[in-house]
């Protein structure tokens, strides 16, 4: 399934569960591992030197990196690219380029803004860039999970059942075909938190719940031949009922497009409700970009 793996590695503990899931995926499916690191020279005023260069700078951080992994990186087949760019832009061409299968991030911040973007439903801007400009799916790892001892076995992929989330199904879809996942497609029917929803209290909400069940089986039945599957739906805060459901069918994974429909989708940010799943402490979760072309 994973033949080339980028690791977007930091020395801080915040990104260490995403470097262990990164390193026992690359062992496991003997997949080559790029570790990536953007540095930045120190900021400097007009008139003043930088007592380093880029060179130096690139050099002495591939150093720092490989005597921080050690012998950990014995068995796999790795290499070390540090660049000293903005990470986000050139993270989205290195996977472009190598033709990666995953990008691996934690949580990042930019060292210049509060470094808990998450508490405004904000993501962090390596997270949400990269996201935005790859179509390489992109995992965000927060916390300990057993992807650090086998692969997927029950695999959740959230859905709005818009174009952008049958993208992303098509990928969780070949995941659990790959893996023998038993794959479950889930959709919340949003109730809205500040403006309730008016339309879902007309009439019962069982109503809601077997339309969105029914419309699920129409629109994804061709893409789920061969996998073991279920349907699922309920009402509530989108972010709130994915974390829920994650935990009551014990996942694995969690699969989510990158946005939900937008009218510009090539320019729409990362959707709230991704952001606030993804660094929230749950499973892992796979960001899917959305690919305008069949299911393959």
């Amino acid at each position: 399934m994973f033949s080339k793996i980028i690791l977007a590695a930091t020395p801080k503990p915040s990104t260490k569960h995403a470097t262990d899931t990164a390193l026992a995926l690359a062992r496991r499916h003997n997949a080559q591992l790029i570790i990536y690191h953007a540095c930045e020279l120190p900021d400097v005023h007009w008139g003043a030197q930088s007592s380093i260069t880029c060179p130096e700078l690139v050099g002495d951080t591939r150093k720092a990196i490989a005597e921080h992994f050690g012998t950990r990186l014995d068995g796999i087949d790795h290499r070390i690219h540090v660049v000293c760019r903005m990470p986000a832009d050139d993270l989205a061409s290195l996977a472009t380029k190598e033709g990666a299968d995953l990008i691996v991030m934690g949580p990042h911040s930019d060292g210049k803004t509060c470094p808990v973007p998450r508490m405004w439903g904000l993501v962090d801007t390596n997270i949400a860039r990269v996201s935005m400009q790859t179509v390489v799916p992109v995992l965000v790892v927060s916390r300990p999970s057993p992807l650090l001892e086998r692969d997927p076995k029950n695999i959740v992929m959230c859905t709005d059942l818009s174009t952008p989330s049958e993208s992303a199904l098509c990928h969780a879809a070949n995941m659990a075909r790959s893996f023998g996942a038993t794959l479950s497609i889930f959709h919340v029917l949003d109730t809205g938190l500040a403006y309730p929803s008016p339309k879902y209290y007309v009439q019962d909400m069982q109503v809601f719940i077997d339309e969105a069940i029914a419309r699920m089986k129409r629109k994804y039945a061709h893409i789920l031949n061969g996998v073991e599957h279920k349907y699922e739906a309920w009402e509530g805060v989108p972010y709130c009922e994915i974390l829920k459901y994650a935990r009551w069918r014990e996942a694995d994974m969690l699969v989510l497009a990158r946005h939900s429909s937008a009218k510009d989708s090539h320019q729409a940010l990362i959707g709230s409700t991704v952001v606030q799943v993804a660094l929230s402490p749950s499973s892992p979760t796979l960001i899917v970009n959305y690919r305008a072309k069949p299911c393959a």
